[in-house]
């Protein structure tokens, strides 16, 4: 569902509350089907079908039909693409663009993905949408806003940059607190060393331990600067990269680097064969090793399933030695959007404006362990959400990478986890040189 780049036991949803009228099917009439679009995510679903279930009661004669297939090797997109082509689809689930997505037209960068259907007028513009009220305005035009239009809900969005599950009794037990800086988490990790733990599981195959470094990355770059800036802080990233004044191989990424090898002596040393899937499980039941799981705030639920009994805690990774500098970076992720060919454009609006409805929006929290956009829900009562509830003061959206034209090599988006010691060959001076190179020959330095 991620890259780098939900918790409690279902609960069943209230009937009470009713949407506006509208496309409901009159009695007698044939049936209509409104169809709903998502990614394969355990809470995500389970609360859909809960949902699809209350709509239908309180619109006789609709069907919801749930659309879903995994992410892995492009089931997702094949599935949403056809669905657009088909012109069948109501409501779709996307990943937010952000404004990253829309590079100025002065690079000749064009956007692709959602930003490409948003610029061609494929999506429906939401901002005036009765329904909109309930989110924070800002942060849903910074996840998938344009020129003064918003094109979906962002409805979902994750600790994902440092992100890291802990077992509050494994720390108890040793007598540590959650750090509030990095030397305060090297020290936790040092001494769960010593006493013969492994301090980090994480999954290498799939590039997790990139986690670490864009948490490191994060704190750094955001530092002194307030949380609604960091839009502000990715574009003017991306313009110093574009225009050459700034180079993967300066000193703020060999400082970002040098904090991430600190952090990785102490991370498992098979993690390159551990892969997404099972590793959260595996951590759950290794209830006496194992500390710390890098892993998104999304993997409550797979977590809690796996171990039932865990007493399960959620930080984020303190980049930098000022606490008050190390806040929670979230990732805008699913994001729902009504294309301009649904079918059942009003019977649409009524299914969002039924998500929106802060005691359902409070139920998609605890099941997807989302953090919450909207202003009004903030606590979801989770047990492992104590300190996401306490810090989501300081919280910004985390920061995208430079714009790369079409065709550049990966390299030069950023350093190549899989190739960085100590999971990959590669030194860090040959990752942030091999990354620059990279950069600057795709912008035409």
């Amino acid at each position: 569902m991620r890259t780098f780049l939900p918790v409690a036991a279902a609960i069943t949803l209230t009937l009470a509350g009713c949407t506006t009228g509208g496309s409901t099917a009159a009695p007698g009439a044939a049936a209509t089907t409104l169809t709903v679009a998502q990614w394969t995510n355990a809470g995500a679903i389970e609360f859909t079908k809960q949902l699809n279930a209350k709509f239908e009661k309180a619109h006789p004669g609709v069907t919801v039909k749930l659309q879903s297939t995994g992410t892995a090797n492009g089931a997702w997109a094949q599935l949403a693409n056809s669905l657009l082509q088909a012109k069948s689809v109501d409501v779709l689930a996307r990943f937010a663009p952000t404004q990253a997505a829309f590079p100025p037209e002065s690079t000749g960068i064009q956007p692709s993905g959602v930003a490409a259907l948003i610029t061609a007028g494929q999506l429906t513009d939401l901002k005036n949408q009765p329904f909109m009220k309930n989110y924070d305005a800002a942060t849903q035009a910074a996840a998938v806003g344009h020129k003064g239009g918003v094109y979906g809900v962002m409805a979902a969005s994750y600790a994902a940059a440092g992100a890291i599950w802990y077992k509050k009794d494994l720390l108890a037990q040793h007598g540590i607190s959650v750090p509030a800086t990095f030397q305060e988490f090297l020290d936790a990790c040092a001494t769960f060393k010593k006493a013969g733990k492994t301090p980090i599981f994480l999954s290498g195959k799939v590039g997790m331990q990139g986690g670490i470094w864009q948490g490191i990355e994060n704190q750094l770059l955001m530092k002194g600067r307030e949380p609604a800036e960091s839009v502000d802080v990715s574009a003017e990233r991306a313009k110093a990269f574009w225009d050459g004044t700034q180079k993967w191989t300066d000193p703020v990424y060999k400082e970002i680097g040098a904090r991430y090898a600190k952090v990785m002596q102490y991370v498992e040393p098979a993690a390159s064969g551990v892969d997404q899937q099972t590793a959260p499980g595996v951590w759950a039941v290794k209830t006496d090793d194992y500390p710390f799981l890098v892993d998104g705030s999304w993997d409550g639920l797979t977590i809690q399933q796996a171990n039932p009994k865990l007493n399960l805690g959620f930080f984020v990774l303190p980049g930098t030695d000022d606490a008050a500098a190390n806040r929670v970076a979230f990732k805008p992720d699913l994001t729902w959007v009504v294309p301009a060919s649904a079918p059942h454009k009003d019977l649409a609006m009524q299914w969002l404006a039924m998500f929106s409805e802060p005691d359902n929006y409070r139920q998609w929290l605890r099941l997807t362990g989302s953090l919450s956009a909207q202003p009004q829900v903030q606590n979801t009562g989770l047990p492992w959400m104590d300190w996401l509830d306490a810090h989501t003061a300081g919280s910004f959206t985390q920061l995208t990478p430079p714009w790369t034209p079409p065709g550049a090599p990966l390299d030069a988006s950023g350093p190549d986890f899989y190739k960085l010691a100590p999971i990959g060959p590669d030194s860090l001076e040959t990752i942030l040189s091999r990354s620059a190179a990279a950069y600057a020959k795709s912008a035409g330095h």
